[in-house]
Order: structure tokens, then C-alpha cells, then sequence
């Protein structure tokens, strides 16, 4: 026996008779719920206020008629959602059709035979069941998919870190230098305009912004003083190093990472490396990754100097607008320097 006693059957009819016909058949013959009207014009309010399964309508009705009903349900519903079986005295096949192509699921007219009616909502009724258990099926998908799809972030997250570290355990013990980079580079990628999904993927990928340097040598990499320029031509490739340490990907977060590592170094006046390129020639995740790398390396202390008080390296960043730094990100920078300098306080070493 189908059992649709969670269903809810609108029965609307002007005649308070052939209302309570409907009603008394239907609560006999159909496990659902009941809500008679005879007044067309409660129907738009009783769908707001109502999850409503299956609609048995008149066509002929004042104020509104069955066709004024179906055009204003079906700008709402599709039929599947919400169906709609007419039940008229007008008769021939011209009505019908023109119901049918306005939004009726199905068409009986009156007097009705009593199976019929039955029969016909029940179809309809089960119809309303298969979307329903659809839609629930299709919502425990898209829950599963966001649940693994967390998962999978959770652990490209991790590997990522993880990579961006091992690019650091040489100068940087803590690891929190990527961190801080990546959460820099996020607030000003925001404060720039960017979408929400890519300055999450500028967070991710900006902490690999130094991979490369796994390939620098321990003597250079660790020289407790500044380097020669023959020392720095072999550090300034660690920009190359970390090109093609990263290589070639379908990701678009691979090849974002494979873009910070090779143009973080680049200046906007033309002057850095490793291509001298200039102005928004630079990627804009270049841009971004050179401003947070360069002031988390002024406040922090390295192996050839101390860490600068952030005043300091805030007024040096700010000055570099138009020089080594994008202005328009400059500006960003101010407006956000007070999220900036709590990132810098709270991941301190």
C-alpha cells in the first residue's frame, strides 16, 4: 500500500459541495493530509505558509480561475515539484489541451468517476514522492561531495605546507615564516579585490614563493653576513630553482604556486629578477607575494641582520611605492596594515 500520510494534498474548488466530496474521497482512499479552499485567492498564501505535495483545482472559480492559478503556481514550481490535476465541468478537448500546456499535470472532468480520481492522485502523488526522494538523494551527494571535497582541501593544505617548510628548514626554523607570508598575501589579494577562491588559492600558494631555494648552497644560503654580488647571482636563481622544482601542472593552484616562485622577486619599476619585468607585467600574485615576503623579512630577524621594529618596515614598504612595489597594493597595504601587523604579532617566531 503506498503510504503518502507526509504529503499534502490543496483541494480548491468554489463549490463548497464538490469541496467536500473531494476531501471526504481523498481522506478515505489516500494517506495524506487535506487542506480544502474555496477561495482561489488563498492559495498563493497557503503555498508560503504550506509545503504542499499535489493540487486538485476547478478551472471555473471567481476572482481567480483555474488558469490564473496554474500560471501563477508554475512561475514558482515546475511540475514535477509541485503537481496539478484539474477537475472540471467545462468540458471538451480544447480545455483540456489548453490546461495541459499551461501547467496541468493531469485533467479529469465532472461528474468524476471516484476510482478515477484515486487513481489519478495516487500517480501524482508518487510522482511528488520520486522528486522528493530525488532531491534528498541529490542533497546527501552534494553534502558527501562538500565533505570530501573539505577533506581533499585539508590535505592539499597540509602537503603544501609541508613543502613550503621544507623550502624554510634551512633559515627558518619555525616554519611560521611561510604562514605569515600566505596570510599577508590573502589580506591584501582581498583588500585588492580579488575573488574570495583566489585569494584562498594566493593563501595556499604564495608560502612556496621560496621552494627554490633548496637548491641554494648551505654556504650562501647561511652566510651570516650580506652577499657578494657573485653570492647573490646564485641566490637570484632560486627564483628559476623553484620554476622548475614546481614544473609544469593542470592545477591552477600548481601553476599559481610556479608563478609566485619565479616572479616574487620582480620590482615594479623593472629593476628585479629574475626577467625585469615591469609594472602589471608582473603577475598580480607576483605583486602580492613580494610585498608580504619582503615585509616579513624585515621584521623578522635572518642570519645577516636583526628585525626591524615595525614602524620601520612599515614606513620602508610604504616608500617603495612605485619602486620595487605596486602602488595600488601600497594602498591596500595601509588600509590593511592593522590586520597585517596583528598577523605579525600573533605568528611571531
Amino acid at each position: 500500500m503506498d503510504n503518502f500520510k507526509n504529503l499534502h494534498v490543496l483541494i480548491c474548488d468554489d463549490s463548497i459541495t464538490n469541496s467536500l466530496v473531494l476531501t471526504k474521497l481523498v481522506a478515505q482512499e489516500v494517506t495524506a493530509n487535506i487542506i480544502t479552499l474555496t477561495d482561489p485567492r488563498k492559495i498563493a498564501q497557503t503555498l508560503k505558509d504550506q509545503s504542499i505535495d499535489l493540487i486538485l483545482l476547478d478551472l471555473e472559480m471567481p476572482h481567480l480561475s483555474g488558469f490564473d492559478v496554474m500560471k501563477a503556481v508554475r512561475s514558482n514550481y515546475d511540475d514535477d515539484q509541485l503537481p496539478i490535476l484539474i477537475i472540471t465541468g467545462v468540458q471538451g478537448v480544447e480545455t483540456r489541451n489548453k490546461a495541459l500546456r499551461n501547467g496541468a499535470n493531469d485533467f479529469l472532468n465532472k461528474p468524476f468517476d471516484q476510482v478515477e480520481v484515486i487513481l489519478r492522485v495516487k500517480n501524482l502523488l508518487k510522482i511528488r514522492k520520486s522528486y522528493l526522494t530525488h532531491q534528498q538523494d541529490n542533497e546527501l551527494l552534494e553534502r558527501e561531495v562538500e565533505k570530501r571535497t573539505q577533506e581533499l582541501n585539508c590535505s592539499i593544505d597540509s602537503l603544501l605546507y609541508s613543502l613550503a617548510v621544507a623550502g624554510e628548514l634551512k633559515d627558518d626554523e619555525t616554519g611560521k615564516h611561510v604562514l605569515r607570508v600566505g596570510k599577508y598575501a590573502r589580506i591584501l589579494a582581498e583588500g585588492y579585490g580579488l575573488p574570495g577562491d583566489l585569494a584562498r588559492m594566493i593563501e595556499q600558494a604564495a608560502p612556496l614563493h621560496d621552494i627554490g631555494k633548496i637548491g641554494i648552497p648551505d654556504k650562501i644560503l647561511l652566510k651570516p653576513a650580506r652577499l657578494d654580488s657573485k653570492e647573490r647571482e646564485v641566490m637570484n636563481k632560486h627564483t628559476t630553482f623553484g620554476q622548475e622544482l614546481i614544473g609544469d601542472n593542470s592545477s591552477i593552484l600548481i601553476q599559481m604556486a610556479q608563478s609566485i616562485a619565479f616572479s616574487h622577486h620582480e620590482r615594479w619599476d623593472g629593476e628585479g629578477y629574475p626577467n625585469k619585468l615591469k609594472g602589471e607585467s608582473i603577475p598580480i600574485e607576483g605583486r602580492i607575494t613580494a610585498i608580504a615576503d619582503v615585509f616579513d623579512a624585515l621584521t623578522t630577524e635572518r642570519p645577516y641582520k636583526k628585525a626591524w621594529p615595525l614602524e620601520e618596515a612599515i614606513t620602508y614598504i610604504q616608500d617603495e611605492a612605485g619602486l620595487a612595489f605596486d602602488p595600488a597594493l601600497i594602498r591596500v597595504f595601509k588600509d590593511n596594515v592593522l590586520n597585517i601587523t596583528d598577523v605579525c604579532l600573533t605568528l611571531a617566531d
